[in-house]
């Protein structure tokens, strides 16, 4: 691997964290790898996550200082539309004239247009709810934070007890939180009937 990345000329971002928990042995390695071309390699910080989540590698993350896009795009509210407002706005500045002895007459036409728009057309507030896991209960809470301790001691002290500890604790955790995704499911659906909200 490192002489593919050498010849590549790529760059591996793994601080050296272990990303696997063999769950026999319990072992740890570091299997899973994060590869970025050289240029990319100082915007990055990564990490491996210190809980499992029930699975066998810990989750990565990798993180940056660049801000990232908003994913939530805001809406024009066309049926608030101050109508009269826009169009006596573009009465006044979509002339001919002007527009046509622009740079990119296309270009400043749309400018001219947005900008109406956005003095007589209001628009939706970004979308900045966060989801709820509703499945989440006190019950999944308190076997998580079980299985979290189990998992400290066996990093702690690697016996063959706390390993097979472990894995009945994990088991039991992913019972009951399948059990909690399929209840508040049920729950959910039974709540649906013929009034309720198509959103």
């Amino acid at each position: 691997m490192e002489d593919f990345l050498l010849k590549s000329n790529l760059s591996l971002l793994n601080s050296g964290s272990p990303t696997y928990l063999h769950p026999a042995t319990a072992s740890f390695s570091a299997i899973d790898l994060s590869i970025t071309h050289p240029t990319l390699y100082l915007d990055f910080c990564w990490q491996s996550d210190s809980d499992l989540h029930g699975s066998d590698h810990y989750p990565i993350v990798i993180t940056t200082d660049t801000p990232s896009p908003s994913f939530s795009k805001r809406t024009w509210k066309l049926h608030k539309a101050d109508w009269a407002a826009f169009s006596h706005q573009a009465a006044l500045e979509l002339c001919t004239d002007t527009i046509c002895s622009a740079e990119d007459p296309i270009q400043q036409f749309t400018d001219v247009v947005i900008n109406i728009a956005n003095n007589s057309i209001p628009k939706s507030k970004p979308n900045t709810k966060k989801c709820n896991t509703i499945w989440c209960n006190e019950d999944c809470k308190a076997a998580i934070k079980t299985r979290n301790k189990a998992l400290k001691r066996v990093e702690k002290h690697l016996t063959q007890y706390n390993i097979e500890n472990y894995r009945v604790i994990r088991a039991q955790t992913r019972r009951v939180i399948k059990t909690s995704k399929r209840d508040s499911w049920r729950t959910y659906v039974s709540k649906i009937n013929s009034r309720t909200s198509i959103k």
